[in-house]
C-alpha cells in the first residue's frame, strides 16, 4: 500500500472522529469509517473504567455488529484481555480469529479499538499510521465521556437545587443568568405573575451593593475556588434581606466558563445576632449598674448612679422612680419622684432630683395595668387628648416605658423610662431588660426596708444586751475589791456581750470568806440568764445553810435546787473556796472544775489542787457532795491564789494550736511577775494574746485573791475608790493621813496628797469621763521610798513628758501661758520616777517620790 493511500485512509478516519459529544454516536460513525476503510468485518471500542479492579470485565461502548458477544472467538478474545496489560497508544497485539486476525489497538488511556479482518492481517505500515488517529479517538472519548459525566452531574444538581431552600444561580462568563432554582423564583416573582426572567447577576441585588458583587466574581475568575460574604439582596417588591452569598467558578479543561452563586437568606439569623448582641449589652449594663446597689451605703445615691449606668447604656433619656402614696384605703392618692436621671444627650429639665409630685387620678388608667404587674408603653402622640397627655407633653417626653415595683408583694411604685427625642418603640429584648431591672430596684427598696427593720432590730438587741451586760456587770464583783485584809482582782470577758461565767466574794464573818468561780454550759443569752438565776439561789443558800464551814454540805444543797429548779439542759462546774483568815488556810470543793492554783511571789512556785474532785452540778439531781472530795490547802502572805474557767486556756492561735492548761501554767510561773494578786488576771490576758492565741470561744474569767498582813506596819497602803470627785477628795486626804502615820514629815505628806488629787483628777476626768461608778484602786507603801501606785480601767493614753522649764511648782503656778497638762508637771517636778503600762484593760501608774 503507497503512502498516498494510507494518508488518504487515515485523512478519512481523522474526518470521522470528535464531531459529537455524544460518545455512542460519535463511536458509531468513527468506528463504521474504521472499519470501512481497512475492509473489517468486525470492530468493537472497548473502555476501561479506571476505577474499577483489574478483574473487573471490559465494557463494550459500541461495536459494530451490535450482537458482536455472541461470536465465541470474539468473547474468548475478551476473556483473554482481562490477563494483558494495554500500554497506552500502542499496537499491542493481533490473534487470530475463527477465519481471520484481532487487531487490538490502545486508545489513549481510556480502551481499546478492537478490529477484525477476514483472512489477511492488516499491513505494518498502515497500523502505523493509526496510532495517532488511535490516540484522537480516545481524547474525543473522554470529551464525550466527561460530557456525559457534566450532564449527569447538571441534572442532579438542578434536581437537587430545586428542593433546597436556598438561591442558587448559575452564571456564564459574562455574568448573565443560565438557571435559578425553584426558590429564586419563589422570592423574585412579581406579586401577580410567574413570569420573571433576570438577565444578569446583578438583577438580584440593589444599587449600593451590585460592586461588591462585580468584586466577588473578579475574585473568584481570578484563580480562588470560591469565596463567600454577608450581602443584601432586593426582591421584586422592594424588600431588602441579608444573604451569606458564596460564588465559585464553573471550569472547564482548566478554564473558567461560568459562575455558581448559592445564597441563604440570613435575615433571622442576622436578626438573632443583633437581638442577642442587645440583650448581652443590656444585661451586661444590668449587671454592672445593679451592683451600685450594693456598693454605697447611701441608699437614694446608689439609686441614682444605677439609673446612670443602665441609662446611659441603654441610650435613654429620663429614668425615674415614683414612690405610691396610698391612704388609709390603700388607693394611691399620689405618687412621688424618689429618685431622677436625666442623660446629658438630653438638654431638657435638668433637675430632674427635684421633688415632684403626681395626682393618681392623672395617671389613673397607667396606675391599673401597673397595679397588674403588667408594663405600660405608650407614644405620647397617639394618647387621647387628656390630663395624662398633657402631663407627659409638659415633661417633654415622647415615648415611654412604664414598669411596677412590687416590694413584699404589695404594689410599691413604678419605674419610668423616657425618650425625649423621638417616637420610640420599645423591643421586646427592651421589655424585658427593664423588666428585669425593675425586679432589681424592687428588690433593692425591699433589701433596704429590711436592712432598716433589721438595723432597728440589732438596735433593739444591742439595748437590751447593754441592759442586760450592766446588770450582769452590776451583781458582778468590780474588777479590784479590797475587803480590810483581802485583795480581790478579776478579769471576765465574756465571749458575747454577756455570758455564763459567775464569780464572788462573800465575807461571811471577820476574817472568812466564801470565794467561788463557775461556769455554766452554754453561751450568750441562755447562760447569762440562768447566770443570773444562779448567783441569786447560791446568795440565799450562804444565807440558809447552817454549816458553812462545810464545802460539800453547801455544793449539795445547791446542786439539789439548780437540779429541780432551773437545770434542764445545762450543767454547772464550779470551784468553791471557804478561805479563813485566821487560821490562813482554804477548804476548796472542785465540782468538774479547772483546779485552783497558788503562786509564791517569793519561790516562783506554782501549786495545783487537782487531787480530788466531784462531778458538776446538775448531772445528777439527788448528788451528795462528800467530804472526802473536799481539800485543805494552807497558804500565806506571800501567795496570790488564782481561780480559772476553762475559757482561759481553750483558745487558739492561727495554726489551730490550743493554748491548753500545761502551757498556761508556764505562763503563770514564768512570764507573770507577781507582787500582788491585784493585776495578775489582766498580765495573763495580756501575754495569752501577745503569744497568739487570740481566738475564742468561750468565755474568759480569771479571778485571784490575796490576804493582807493583819499588822499594819507589814503591809502597803490599799486603798479602793469610785470614779468621782468627791471620793478623790477623801481618798487624798487619807494618804496624806496614812504618810504621816507612817512617819513622814508634813512636806511628804503634803507631796503625796498633792499627787494623788492630781493624778485621780486626771483619770476620773478625762479617763473616765461619764462614767461615775467604776473601781480606781490606790496603792502606796512608805519606806526607803514613797510609791504610788495607781491602778484602774479607764482610756489608754501616755504619760505627759516632763518639760525642762517647768522644773519647779511655783514657776509651773506663775506660768499662765502653760495650763494644759500643767498637773501632770508638777508630779514630774515631785517625783524621780514615772512608769506607766497598760494590762488588757487596767492601766498601772507608778509614781516613786524625791524625798527632798
Amino acid at each position: 500500500m503507497t503512502r498516498e493511500e494510507i494518508d488518504g485512509i487515515s485523512y478519512r478516519i481523522l474526518l470521522s472522529i470528535g464531531d459529537s459529544l455524544d460518545l455512542r454516536k460519535m463511536l458509531g460513525k468513527s468506528l463504521a469509517t474504521y472499519m470501512e476503510e481497512l475492509c473489517c468485518t468486525r470492530g468493537a471500542v472497548i473502555l476501561i473504567d479506571k476505577k474499577e479492579s483489574p478483574m473487573s470485565p471490559l465494557s463494550i461502548a459500541y461495536s459494530i455488529p451490535r450482537n458482536i458477544e455472541k461470536n465465541a472467538s470474539f468473547m474468548q478474545l475478551m476473556q483473554n484481555l482481562l490477563h494483558y496489560t494495554i500500554a497506552d497508544d500502542s499496537i499491542t497485539l493481533s490473534i487470530d480469529g475463527d477465519t481471520g486476525t484481532y487487531h487490538l489497538m490502545s486508545i489513549s488511556s481510556v480502551g481499546i479499538l478492537i478490529l477484525y479482518t477476514r483472512y489477511l492481517p492488516l499491513d505494518q505500515k498502515i497500523l502505523q499510521a493509526l496510532r495517532q488517529l488511535n490516540h484522537k479517538l480516545g481524547t474525543a472519548c473522554e470529551a464525550c465521556l466527561q460530557n456525559t459525566k457534566l450532564q449527569k452531574s447538571s441534572q442532579q444538581f438542578m434536581e437537587m437545587a430545586n428542593m433546597l431552600p436556598g438561591l442558587i444561580i448559575e452564571l456564564d462568563q459574562d455574568y448573565k443568568v443560565t438557571f435559578f432554582n425553584q426558590r429564586t423564583q419563589e422570592i423574585f416573582k412579581q406579586i401577580d405573575s410567574d413570569d420573571f426572567h433576570p438577565q444578569k447577576i446583578f438583577d438580584f441585588f440593589p444599587k449600593n451593593e451590585i460592586e461588591h458583587v462585580r468584586q466577588l466574581l473578579k475574585f473568584v475568575e481570578s484563580g480562588e475556588p470560591l469565596t463567600s460574604a454577608d450581602i443584601w439582596m432586593k426582591n421584586s417588591r422592594g424588600q431588602l434581606f441579608m444573604v451569606n452569598l458564596i460564588i465559585s467558578a464553573i471550569q472547564y479543561m482548566g478554564k473558567v466558563t461560568g459562575f455558581r452563586g448559592i445564597a441563604v437568606d440570613i435575615s433571622s439569623r442576622v436578626k438573632l445576632e443583633q437581638d442577642l448582641t442587645l440583650r448581652d449589652k443590656l444585661l451586661n449594663s444590668l449587671a454592672l449598674s445593679t451592683q451600685e446597689l450594693l456598693k454605697s451605703k447611701d441608699f437614694k445615691q446608689a439609686i441614682y448612679h444605677t439609673f446612670e449606668l443602665f441609662g446611659n447604656a441603654t441610650n435613654v433619656d429620663r429614668i425615674c422612680c415614683y414612690i405610691n402614696c396610698p391612704d388609709q384605703e390603700h388607693n394611691v392618692k399620689h405618687v412621688n419622684r424618689y429618685s431622677g436621671w436625666v442623660s446629658d444627650r438630653y438638654l431638657g429639665e435638668s433637675d430632674i432630683s427635684a421633688p415632684f409630685t403626681i395626682l393618681g387620678s392623672a395617671i389613673s388608667n397607667f396606675m391599673d395595668i401597673l397595679g397588674s404587674k403588667k408594663a405600660v408603653t405608650a407614644i405620647i402622640s397617639a394618647l387621647k387628648p387628656g390630663i395624662t397627655r398633657t402631663l407627659l407633653e409638659k415633661e417633654q417626653i415622647k415615648s415611654i416605658l412604664m414598669l411596677p415595683l412590687f416590694v413584699k408583694d404589695t404594689f410599691y411604685g413604678f419605674l419610668s423610662i423616657s425618650d425625649c427625642t423621638s417616637e420610640r418603640v420599645w423591643s421586646d429584648i427592651e421589655k424585658d431588660m427593664y423588666g428585669l431591672f425593675s425586679i432589681s430596684i424592687s428588690e433593692a427598696f425591699e433589701r433596704h426596708q429590711a436592712e432598716n427593720e433589721l438595723q432597728l432590730l440589732y438596735q433593739d438587741i444591742m439595748e437590751d444586751l447593754d441592759t442586760a451586760q450592766s446588770i450582769q456587770n452590776y451583781i458582778l464583783p468590780p474588777w479590784f475589791r479590797l475587803q480590810k485584809d483581802l485583795l480581790f482582782s478579776s478579769n471576765y470577758q465574756p465571749w458575747a456581750k454577756i455570758g455564763g461565767d459567775l464569780f464572788d466574794c462573800i465575807q461571811l464573818q471577820e476574817n472568812r470568806y466564801v470565794i467561788y468561780i463557775a461556769d455554766i454550759s452554754g453561751h450568750g443569752v441562755q447562760a447569762a440568764l440562768t447566770m443570773t438565776a444562779v448567783k441569786s439561789i447560791f446568795n440565799m443558800v450562804i444565807r440558809s445553810e447552817q454549816d458553812l464551814n462545810s464545802p460539800s454540805a453547801v455544793v449539795t444543797q445547791l446542786n439539789g435546787i439548780l437540779s429541780k429548779r432551773l437545770f434542764n439542759n445545762n450543767y454547772m462546774t464550779m470551784c468553791y473556796c471557804l478561805v479563813d483568815l485566821n487560821a490562813m488556810t482554804i477548804t476548796s470543793l472542785n465540782a468538774g472544775h479547772p483546779p485552783l492554783m497558788v503562786l509564791n511571789q517569793k519561790t516562783s512556785s506554782i501549786t495545783l489542787l487537782d487531787k480530788k474532785g466531784d462531778i458538776p452540778l446538775g448531772w445528777i439531781e439527788d448528788h451528795v457532795y462528800d467530804e472526802s472530795s473536799v481539800q485543805i490547802l494552807p497558804f500565806s502572805y506571800d501567795d496570790t491564789v488564782c481561780l480559772i474557767t476553762d475559757g482561759v486556756f481553750e483558745c487558739f492561735n492561727a495554726r489551730n494550736e490550743q493554748l491548753g492548761l500545761s502551757r498556761f501554767n508556764e505562763i503563770l510561773k514564768e512570764e507573770i511577775q507577781v507582787s500582788n494578786c491585784i493585776m495578775v488576771p489582766h498580765d495573763c490576758f495580756r501575754i495569752i494574746d501577745e503569744e497568739g492565741y487570740t481566738t475564742r470561744n468561750d468565755d474568759f474569767t480569771f479571778v485571784s485573791f490575796q490576804a493582807l498582813p493583819q499588822k499594819e506596819e507589814q503591809k502597803p497602803f490599799y486603798y479602793e475608790l469610785v470614779s468621782n470627785l468627791h471620793a478623790v477628795d477623801e481618798a487624798s486626804a487619807a494618804c496624806e493621813t496614812y504618810v504621816l502615820h507612817s512617819g513622814g514629815n508634813e512636806l511628804q505628806a503634803f507631796k503625796v496628797r498633792l499627787i494623788v488629787s492630781e493624778f485621780l483628777s486626771n483619770i476620773v476626768q478625762h479617763g473616765l469621763e461619764g462614767k461615775s461608778n467604776e473601781i480606781i484602786c490606790l496603792e502606796i507603801s512608805y519606806g526607803q521610798e514613797i510609791i504610788i501606785i495607781f491602778r484602774d480601767n479607764a482610756i489608754e493614753w501616755p504619760l505627759p513628758l516632763q518639760e525642762d522649764s517647768m522644773d519647779s511648782f511655783f514657776d509651773l503656778l506663775n506660768n499662765d501661758s502653760n495650763t494644759h497638762g500643767r498637773g501632770m508637771q508638777i508630779i514630774h517636778s515631785y517625783t524621780k520616777e514615772a512608769v506607766r503600762r497598760r494590762a488588757h484593760s487596767i492601766n498601772e501608774t507608778k509614781f516613786v517620790l524625791n524625798y527632798e
